[in-house]
């Protein structure tokens, strides 16, 4: 029997259904060896990326966003007929216009939701997340689907090692009310715009065409295309060495304090993995160990928006987050965006 949300005591927002899909195609390290790769930068050279998955010819981000959203119905026990809105964030949309949310909605046969774009990079998930808390709270809607994927390795630039970072995956959350004290408590986001160029995708040449860059050869044959890139300089890789270890956990504790709390009553931390040497230093700054967060960027790479879904997921289903437990999820994003929720797990 489906889930009713008609009870009177459900004053508070939170989760109730998680959802995974990543395509069944891995390349291992061992795959990149053939483009002799120069080093990149020692922070996201020794990523802990293992393996990545991609996408096939058929399968583009929408298909990936219906798979895992009919896999977040399924767990939360709901049909897909009850959601009534859905908020998308690929890294990248199938088309330039309209963007994948309308694909979406189509393809997972969601025919009496409303569908909109919300994409903020790698913090997509945490944006939805506090914009449907605001929607059910107000009484606007009672069932909300929010939805991130990553096409990356389409835009990889295999010329430069940070090809090595990206994977295609896509992450889904099921957002209804639930039982007061339970679900969110607080959220916090920023933004700093002066970064908005260090890194994302946009048209330029591959990374060995623009360093061996030839007039002759440029117009001998236009090699522009969209690429995944980061800036070595300014606001890009030196702002993510030196505000990436501090930034993220100093918006997560703000938000802890927004719902009451200190670092010291954290049960689980559910971020982003951009770099295992992140995770590792988000760790330090909340004095927690590795063994109250989940890391999946070493068989998914860097999943961009779903990443941190992910990482829920397998968290809830593998029982490594119990009922009652307070949870922060955070991340930071290209532009630079940073959020962070406070939830206590449960219904």
């Amino acid at each position: 029997m489906k889930k009713s949300v008609s009870k009177t005591n459900l004053t508070g927002v939170g989760i109730i259904g998680t959802g995974l899909y990543v395509p069944e195609k891995v390349l291992d390290n061992e795959w990149f060896e053939k483009f002799s790769l120069p080093p990149f930068d020692d922070f996201l050279d020794n990523s802990g990326v293992k393996e990545r998955r991609t996408c096939s010819k058929e399968e583009t981000g929408s298909d990936l966003e219906a798979n895992a959203l009919l896999s977040a119905v399924k767990n939360a026990n709901i049909n897909i007929e009850d959601i009534e809105l859905i908020l998308d964030g690929p890294t990248l949309q199938d088309q330039p216009m309209p963007g994948n949310a309308a694909m979406l909605q189509f393809k997972a046969g969601a025919t009496k939701a409303a569908a909109i774009n919300v994409e903020s990079a790698c913090t997509s998930l945490l944006s939805q997340i506090t914009i449907a808390y605001g929607l059910i709270k107000s009484g606007t809607y009672k069932t909300i689907a929010c939805v991130a994927s990553a096409t990356w390795t389409a835009v990889a630039d295999y010329t430069e090692r940070s090809c090595m970072l990206l994977g295609d995956g896509a992450a889904a959350l099921i957002i209804q009310p639930v039982t007061e004290g339970k679900g969110i408590l607080s959220v916090h986001l920023e933004t700093d715009g002066s970064c908005w160029g260090a890194l994302g995708c946009n048209y330029r040449l591959p990374r060995r065409l623009i360093q061996e860059y030839q007039s002759e050869n440029f117009l001998k044959k236009n090699r522009k295309k969209i690429y995944f890139y980061i800036d070595r300089d300014g606001g890009g890789l030196e702002e993510i060495k030196k505000s990436g270890p501090i930034k993220t956990p100093r918006v997560a504790k703000k938000a802890l304090q927004k719902a009451g709390y200190c670092e010291s009553d954290l049960d689980f931390l559910i971020c982003h993995n951009p770099t295992e040497i992140l995770v590792e230093s988000w760790c330090r700054e909340f004095n927690i160990s590795k063994d109250k967060t989940h890391i999946t960027l070493h068989k998914y790479g860097n999943m961009g928006g779903a990443s941190i879904g992910a990482n829920l997921h397998e968290a809830v289903t593998s029982n490594k987050i119990k009922n009652g437990d307070l949870i922060v999820m955070c991340a930071p994003g290209a532009g630079y965006h940073y959020a962070a929720i406070v939830m206590r797990w449960g219904q």
